[in-house]
């Protein structure tokens, strides 16, 4: 006589295979939100910086609770005279000390400015800055360890640049210098691939999770 199977077995047998939804949901991995408690954009002042802020508006704007726009300023000391008739802008007469001082403050206005018109232009974008800081670039240090520093003073969660731009500082965010940040922060470091302005711009960016 044929033997009887068991219940639990014609179970087994008929379940159906699961569909390719059901595989589908298993293997996709969860998605991933880019969020941050504090985001810090660094803006070199060059034609790029726009670029830099368009992906923020497209992409940051409403997931962090702080985003500060930070510029650094740089000019260069005078340690001589430059020469019979040189005089800067509205300083005449001034002695070396002076004319420094008078750099000095000339860098400090056009980085102050810079920062105005960057809120401006984030404004028209849709979203603005908490904080603007200006910084200065030291003449023995340069505009990446400047922000370094008042990266690692600051802590924030996220740190927003370009991958190119030629502004007053000098290369700031060419090459050496965002491969420079993404080695020596402590926080993520985004990196915004910017195209020049004529082109299709090109948004997606690069980044580099700190474990």
């Amino acid at each position: 006589p044929k033997r009887k199977r068991s219940k639990k077995h014609n179970d087994q047998r008929q379940a159906p295979p699961p569909t390719m939804g059901d595989v589908d949901k298993k293997q996709q991995p969860a998605e991933v939100e880019t969020s941050a408690t504090s985001i810090l954009v660094a803006l070199d002042g060059s034609k790029y910086g726009d670029q830099v802020l368009k992906f923020c508006a497209d992409h940051l704007k409403g997931r962090t609770e702080k985003i500060s726009f930070v510029h650094v300023y740089e000019y260069h000391l005078v340690s001589a005279p430059p020469g019979p008739g040189f005089a800067l802008a509205g300083s005449s007469g001034l002695n070396l000390t002076e004319m420094n001082d008078e750099l000095r403050k000339q860098a400090i206005s056009k980085g102050t400015k810079y920062l105005q018109q960057a809120a401006k232009k984030a404004m028209a974008l849709g979203f603005k800055p908490d904080e603007m800081k200006l910084l200065e670039g030291r003449p023995s240090s340069s505009a990446k360890h400047a922000i370094l520093e008042y990266s690692d003073k600051t802590l924030p969660s996220m740190l927003v640049c370009g991958s190119r731009g030629l502004g007053a500082m000098g290369r700031m965010f060419l090459g050496s210098t965002s491969d420079f940040l993404v080695h020596n922060c402590k926080c993520t470091v985004m990196i915004v691939k910017c195209s020049e302005p004529t082109e299709k711009e090109n948004e997606k960016p690069e980044t580099t999770q700190k474990s």
